[in-house]
């Protein structure tokens, strides 16, 4: 069976089209957010690592992760830990990105040195909403503590 030059571009169309409505995000539950809104697959994901003035990299405890607006703890959901950047600590992800608003919502994040008990806190703007994916919008994602 011999097939015409106009069936070929049918099919690539068709197959195009399939991908698109694939990628779609299907399930839009957030009100006012478009429903035809085409986002990529993939899950977007926001690490800080903590620093001495040195820049050595500094093991924390006592992490905490609040929402200003909402004033909400922030605890990210489905880290997917590669393994390879053992020193990153993850605060949100895509999972998360409901908790946040489309402009963007200042989140502070406070945590302990555990070597020598000092604090460190820095600001972080992080968007969700109707966005596809969690962005960071402004803040340093390494986080210095002065000694």
């Amino acid at each position: 069976m011999k097939l015409t030059p106009m069936f070929k571009r049918s099919i690539v169309v068709l197959f195009v089209m399939a991908g698109l409505l694939a990628c779609s995000k299907k399930n839009y539950d957030t009100k006012g957010c478009p429903p035809d809104q085409i986002c990529t697959e993939e899950f977007a994901s926001i690490g800080v690592q903590f620093v001495n003035k040195a820049f050595n990299t500094v093991k924390i405890k006592d992490l905490t992760v609040t929402n200003m607006r909402t004033n909400a703890a922030i605890v990210a959901k489905n880290v997917i830990d590669p393994g390879f950047a053992p020193d990153i600590y993850f605060i949100a992800t895509d999972s998360n990105k409901s908790e946040f608003s489309t402009q963007g919502d200042d989140i502070r994040i406070t945590a302990t040195d555990a070597a020598t008990g000092k604090t460190a806190t820095a600001i972080l703007k992080i968007s969700g909403g109707c966005n596809c994916h969690i962005l960071n919008l402004s803040g340093n994602n390494k986080i210095v503590f002065d000694e």
